[in-house]
């Protein structure tokens, strides 16, 4: 059963917003597998070598990184043809009658948001990934949770900012109200 291992942290959120506060758990990672790791485990378990095993680690890396590109969904699946994990492109943005109602110059003295004012330049785009519910059921069940202390010390490199203020407690974005 593996051992993984989760530490408590407190959101404060800026400002003055009641009711936001709380703990959240967070998985501590203990490292990170790079192309060389991968390829050595590849070839203990195929019998091709090593440096075989890293080109092809290496392609398939830069044919994911092209087809995403391309708009297309990159489907893995393991050995017994069960899906593992999907990449994708995400876009995420919004317009908001609010906003249009602040801009009256840009949105010609409008006061309601429209589908065609949602344009590129509002967009911002990740890649996002889901794993497959066999692999995220088989993990659920076969770990084993230890709890770690918290040391800000020896946090790992913050998440890639998105721009966004997400609660990571809850899940929400403080900044979405109702406009």
């Amino acid at each position: 059963m593996a051992k993984v291992k989760y530490r408590v942290r407190e959101y404060t959120p800026t400002g003055n917003m009641p009711g936001t506060h709380s703990f959240y758990a967070e998985a501590v990672v203990d490292n990170e597998i790079n192309n060389q790791e991968l390829a050595a485990k590849v070839a203990a378990r195929t019998g091709v070598k090593s440096y075989e095993a890293a080109m092809v680690i290496a392609a398939v890396a830069d044919i994911i990184a092209e087809e995403t590109l391309e708009n297309n969904r990159v489907c893995l699946n393991s050995g017994d043809g069960a899906h593992l994990v999907s990449i994708y492109p995400k876009v995420t943005g919004r317009i908001s009658d609010k906003e249009v109602v602040e801009a009256p110059d840009k949105y010609d003295g409008k006061t309601v948001a429209e589908a065609a004012m949602l344009t590129p330049d509002r967009l911002q785009w990740t890649l996002g990934a889901t794993v497959g519910i066999k692999y995220s059921r088989q993990f659920a069940l076969n770990k084993e949770a230890l709890k770690v202390d918290y040391n800000p010390a020896q946090t790992p490199a913050e998440p890639e900012d998105t721009g966004t203020t997400t609660n990571p407690a809850t899940g929400d974005d403080p900044n979405s109200g109702n406009d």
